[in-house]
């Protein structure tokens, strides 16, 4: 064996004494596990569907909402049991159909409370306060009344107070509008408004009606805290065009109190106005002193060849 041999056999020797410590290194090696591919989950999107049967113009409780995923979003849809409890259903609901809102009743019939009526009233700029009214506004409600040309018979006073104003003029109160609508609606000379829509109690309703048809109404704008209420209690209430049946029972006089009754029995336009007790006063005859049997006295008054007695 030469010495060209003994270098490559010593090299070789060599090289798998380092491959053998190579495996037996890799092989006290912890093998890394694998990553395993996380599958997301599908998207979900909430609505809310009927849990019970909802009939036609009632109000929907919660207890009858239940709310179930859907992989798409439902255009029209409620995502929230929140959002649609307590709205009033637009026709019959069977269980488990889904809540949009061709199922709800929608407009401002909805910013409503218990007791509240939507009455519209002419208005004009001055009326309206400049047309700086807007939706959600509280606004007190003056009238003045003018009997004939004579100022002296005339009369100013509060009619309502803090209404609500649901509308004005194409404006609705729950409708915003974009910059570019409002330019619009400024520079178009029909949008001059011509009626203010305002949440008013039923048993005022009446009173409204009668300013608006024999005089003139004004509509004051008010600060949204001051909470202020003229107190109809303290001042003598308009007779009723419909007086109560004989015989009622207590519990039937107690519910003459209800707004919706007084509102239904009218209001006589001649004591709303305070005339029925002016015309009263002016007929009403001014008393007549008694002169019992106290003794005239007489003097004889001479004119020329005419002579007359005279009592005093």
């Amino acid at each position: 064996m030469n010495k060209l041999t003994k270098i490559i056999a010593v090299l070789l020797i060599l090289l798998a004494v380092c491959l053998a410590a190579l495996a037996w290194w890799m092989g006290r090696q912890i093998p890394e596990k694998a990553p395993v591919a996380v599958m997301e989950p599908a998207p979900a999107y909430p609505a809310v569907i009927a849990a019970a049967q909802l009939e036609n113009g009632k109000r929907i409780e919660e207890q009858s909402l239940r709310l179930i995923e859907s992989p798409r979003p439902i255009p029209g849809s409620y995502q929230s049991i929140a959002s649609v409890a307590g709205r009033i259903a637009a026709n019959d609901i069977a269980p488990e159909t889904l809540i949009t809102e061709s199922n709800l009743v929608q407009g401002i019939a909805l910013q409503l409370a218990d007791g509240e009526r939507a009455l519209a009233l002419p208005v004009d700029e001055v009326v309206g306060v400049g047309n700086k009214l807007k939706p959600g506004d509280y606004v007190d409600v003056f009238m003045t009344l003018k009997e004939g040309s004579h100022i002296e018979k005339g009369q100013a006073r509060l009619l309502a107070s803090r209404l609500r104003v649901l509308s004005y003029g194409a404006l609705v109160i729950g409708n915003s509008e974009s910059a570019e609508e409002n330019t619009l609606r400024k520079s178009s000379s029909s949008s001059q408004p011509r009626t203010a829509v305002l949440a008013t109690p039923v048993e005022e309703v009446n009173s409204l009606l009668l300013a608006a048809q024999n005089g003139k109404l004004a509509l004051a704008l008010r600060h949204p805290g001051d909470t202020g209420m003229a107190d109809a209690d303290l001042f003598p209430q308009a007779a009723l065009v419909l007086p109560p049946k004989n015989g009622l029972t207590q519990r039937e006089k107690e519910a003459l109190l209800a707004p919706d009754n007084r509102a239904f029995a009218g209001i006589d336009a001649a004591t709303w106005s305070a005339d029925r007790q002016r015309r009263d006063t002016v007929a009403r005859p001014a008393p007549v002193a008694k002169t019992g049997n106290v003794p005239h006295r007489t003097l004889e008054v001479i004119k020329g060849t005419q002579r007359e007695q005279v009592r005093f």
